[in-house]
């Protein structure tokens, strides 16, 4: 009788130490998950693996509780689900992981609360246009200036997504202009009226993630004195639905001089 009653605590014993035991398929001692950012106020997506990889059934045998040291909670318990308190915007709180902890206790035992650190890796969706900075944009070039020249290089726009979906691609997309070839911009006098054209087809970006303007049909200062450029910065999600033009978001003012001038920004 008394050795049956030892064989029951051993196996009692072993029964506890296979609880609140973290699986073995993964790399450490802390729990890893993923989870993508939230499409606006989602915040139904779920972790991968779906549940926390922890021996024991949470309704019968352990008990789970989480712990944020650094913060306000982020996810809550569903069983062993981890679920979203409120949406996550990776790109607004520059968060790509959260930390925080897993307290698991065998119920009917007196050992202390095991803690497991939990990592969950959040991953970037698209879901950021483009935005131009340092606008608006102007350079003056010569008339006389050889096909294939770069006349501007300082083009600049910044996505807040991460990895690929923050590469911006640049663009010279026809504008306005080509409706109205003959538009002119007046000064006092007439005879120092500005003649203004698209610039579509004179001036290209060879190397979409450069955005380095070159020119690409020669310049003539007596029929046209004034390029309007219009460039679509263009990430995955965005390449047909999103224009931005500089200054006033339009790259403006490419002005042609009769003779060799220096390019400036204004």
């Amino acid at each position: 009788m008394v050795a049956g009653n030892q064989a029951i605590k051993r196996f009692n014993a072993t029964v506890d130490l296979r609880l609140c035991e973290v699986d073995t398929s993964q790399s450490s001692s802390s729990i890893i998950v993923d989870i993508e950012e939230s499409r606006g106020n989602q915040k139904t997506q779920t972790t991968h693996p779906l549940e926390i990889p922890v021996s024991g059934d949470p309704n019968t045998e352990i008990t789970l509780s989480l712990n944020f040291p650094k913060g306000n909670p982020v996810f809550a318990l569903r069983g062993k689900r981890l679920e979203l308190i409120a949406p996550l915007d990776r790109d607004a709180e520059n968060l790509s992981h959260i930390v925080f902890q897993l307290n698991c206790a065998v119920r009917h035992s007196n050992k202390r609360a095991k803690t497991i650190p939990i990592i969950v890796r959040v991953s970037d969706i698209n879901d950021n246009a483009p935005k131009f900075i340092n606008t608006p944009y102007s350079v003056n070039v010569s008339e006389l200036t050889p096909l294939g020249t770069t006349i501007f290089k300082n083009l600049k726009a910044v996505d807040a997504d991460a990895g690929v979906n923050g590469m911006v691609e640049y663009f010279i997309v026809p504008g306005n202009e080509h409706k109205k070839n003959s538009a002119t911009e007046n000064n006092d006098v007439a005879k120092d009226r500005i003649k203004v054209a698209d610039g579509y087809g004179h001036f290209a970006i060879n190397f979409p993630h450069q955005g380095q303007v070159t020119v690409t049909r020669s310049l003539d200062y007596e029929k046209t004195q004034r390029y309007l450029v219009t460039i679509v910065a263009s990430v995955r999600r965005y390449m047909r639905s999103l224009r931005i033009r500089l200054g006033g978001n339009r790259f403006e003012n490419i002005l042609v001089d009769r003779a060799f001038g220096t390019i400036e920004k204004r």
